[in-house]
């Protein structure tokens, strides 16, 4: 995909980490609650990388945001040495696995979006975790025929997808990276082996009701010898994942599996409610893909972001141009009018994602259709700007289908996952990085759910992205999204880059936090882009989601909340939620690059 040349201008990056490295200070408040949502008192974590002139022969500034602020250390070091974006972005991965391993990590899955303005053009990577070669029909369906309980097929070993993390940044890393393998986990090891401050995001997770039970292979690591959690700032060191990164630096991609990881991993597997399936050949067979980006307009510019098996990238992109049909030129979040268009787009780009979407290798996702802007326009009459439709029936993109094409029913949900949809804590971080050299990427990493499978191999959490797979089929039914040998399910996840009428990226980033990194990102695209608010700006304002069927969530204790009565009355099944998100984003600007992480993690820029 190509596009025009970028501009280029100068500056220097300037950080805040500081701030929220104080907030993990040695003297620790009580055990909280969930983080609340952004405030006046609580304002997003902000990054500014101002150029005081125009001169076109200076380099362009270069900037970072991340999940965490040592996260967003690694990335500028990594910068400063002259490091590409993926290189940062492999040096703040790597950082995060030690820092916040609920969320992402090397045991996981992760995209990449990545803007060469060398080439001007842009790549999309596929690193999500992948089914083993033996599965059943679904997570809850056992080698015998016989139906699981609900509740612990989330977690344990036969949750556990073949890892794709560490070979989709070898990929990148191969195509685009500019410093030694081996120099991007230097950062990484130093924090696990001289420690770090216990943040409090991660603290909160460890603090709900069952921490210690539920997570019994993290409590050497975040609980004393009396069983309780240790304090928001105790310095926690994790010399096994050190030892693992010693290991992957020294051998490189290659030695996360070799050296006895593939057999750590296999051995994980066995632990926890019912064993993986999954096998040393599954491992080794497991191969990153580069995949098409999908775009489509939205008001002046053109969104680009990932393609299947991420729904997220199709659904944002249809929420965008469904509300820009129908909304009058007006985006206010304030308005329950716009409140109720922005839900009701919401419900029919999900009720799309259901039955379409899928692993590309197995199903032959409509992607380019679902996009088309036509398509959507006509989508958009659906929508009763008064009242909430009873129903929000999937589209059919394709006007003529093969005899030998599948129909696909629409799923009901994500089969396994639909107890844990509304858990307040959320998972999967985001980095979003600009270097100076025009280059741009967005990365959107996870473990699934808050830590994962609950299991650790060599000192890094295992996925349970199997949950992310539909129910099993009725007979004689095909889903889209179920359960087969080697196949990605989807997944919300949807690093995004936009650009202007010149073809220039002037806008990165996504979203952390389960279904809802949908709305997280579009809400966060319409504020910026239609209503004009800085990335800090817009990553304070409320939320909202429609990623739990059937329902409007709206966030507690923010202004949106407020409009429940004027939506209930449009036939909303409104309901409150604490909508965690953990988004990034940095914006081109004519005096620089700025970026924001969201206040309601322990996120960074730099």
């Amino acid at each position: 995909m190509a596009f025009a040349p970028l501009t280029a201008g100068h500056t220097l990056a300037v950080t805040l980490a500081a701030l929220l490295i104080a907030s993990c200070a040695t003297t620790p408040p009580p055990a909280p609650a969930p983080p609340k949502a952004a405030t006046a008192e609580r304002p997003a974590i902000e990054a500014r990388a101002f150029r005081p002139d125009f001169a076109v022969d200076q380099p362009q500034p270069r900037i970072s945001v991340t999940a965490h602020p040592l996260a967003s250390e690694a990335a500028e070091a990594m910068l400063a040495r002259g490091g590409s974006p993926i290189d940062a972005a492999i040096a703040a991965q790597m950082v995060l696995g030690a820092v916040e391993p609920h969320a992402s990590g090397i045991g996981g899955g992760t995209f990449i979006l990545y803007w060469d303005a060398h080439a001007k053009q842009l790549k999309a990577y596929d690193g999500l975790a992948a089914a083993p070669g033996r599965v059943t029909a679904s997570l809850r369906t056992d080698t015998d025929g016989t139906l699981l309980p609900s509740d612990p097929s989330q977690r344990g070993g036969r949750t556990v997808g073949i890892p794709g993390t560490v070979a989709v940044f070898a990929m990148a890393h191969a195509r685009h990276g500019k410093l030694p393998w081996a120099d991007l986990l230097t950062p990484a090891i130093r924090a696990a082996e001289e420690g770090f401050p216990l943040p409090p995001y991660v603290h909160s997770i460890l603090a709900l009701p069952g921490g210690a039970q539920n997570h019994p292979e993290m409590r050497s690591l975040y609980f004393g010898t009396d069983g309780k959690l240790l304090p928001i700032g105790t310095t926690i060191r994790n010399p096994e994942y050190a030892r693992t990164l010693r290991r992957i630096a020294a051998g490189g991609p290659s030695a996360f599996l070799n050296g006895g990881g593939a057999k750590a991993i296999l051995a994980a597997g066995q632990r926890g409610f019912r064993p993986s399936l999954m096998t040393e050949e599954d491992l080794r067979a497991y191969k990153a893909e580069e995949r098409d980006p999908v775009c489509a307009p939205f008001l002046a510019y053109r969104v680009c972001t990932m393609s299947p098996p991420s729904f997220g990238g199709l659904a944002v992109l249809q929420i965008l141009q469904l509300v820009e049909a129908r909304a009058g030129g007006r985006f206010d979040f304030a308005n329950p009018d716009f409140v109720h268009l922005y839900a009701e787009a919401g419900r029919l780009a999900q009720a799309d994602r259901r039955k379409h979407v899928g692993d590309p290798a197995f199903v032959s996702v409509p992607t380019r259709a679902l996009a088309d802007p036509a398509y959507v326009k006509g989508r958009a009459a659906l929508i009763d700007a008064g009242r909430a439709r009873a129903d929000h029936p999937a589209g059919e993109p394709l006007a003529k289908r093969t005899a030998e094409a599948p129909v696909f029913k629409e799923a009901s949900a994500l089969g396994a996952l639909t107890p844990d949809e509304s858990d307040p804590i959320t998972t999967t971080s985001q980095l979003a990085v600009a270097d100076a050299n025009g280059n741009v990427v967005s990365v959107t990493t996870t473990l699934n759910l808050n830590f994962g499978s609950r299991l650790m191999a060599d000192g890094f959490v295992l996925n349970n992205a199997m949950t992310n797979f539909s129910a099993a089929p009725k007979a004689g039914e095909r889903i889209a999204n179920q359960m087969e040998p080697r196949k990605r399910p989807v997944t919300s996840m949807a690093p995004t880059i936009v650009f202007d009428a010149k073809g220039e990226p002037i806008l990165a980033g996504g979203s952390a936090g389960g279904g809802p990194i949908v709305d997280y990102i579009a809400t966060g695209l319409i504020e910026i882009l239609a209503n004009g608010r800085t990335p800090r700006d817009a990553l304070t304002q409320p939320r909202l989601t429609t990623a739990v069927q059937g329902k409007l969530q709206l966030e507690n204790g923010t202004a949106i909340h407020a409009l429940t009565p004027a939506l209930t009355a449009k036939g909303h099944v409104v309901e409150g939620a604490a909508l965690l998100s953990g988004a990034g984003f940095i914006q081109r600007t004519p005096k620089g690059w700025i970026g924001a992480a969201d206040p309601r993690r322990d996120g960074a820029g730099r």
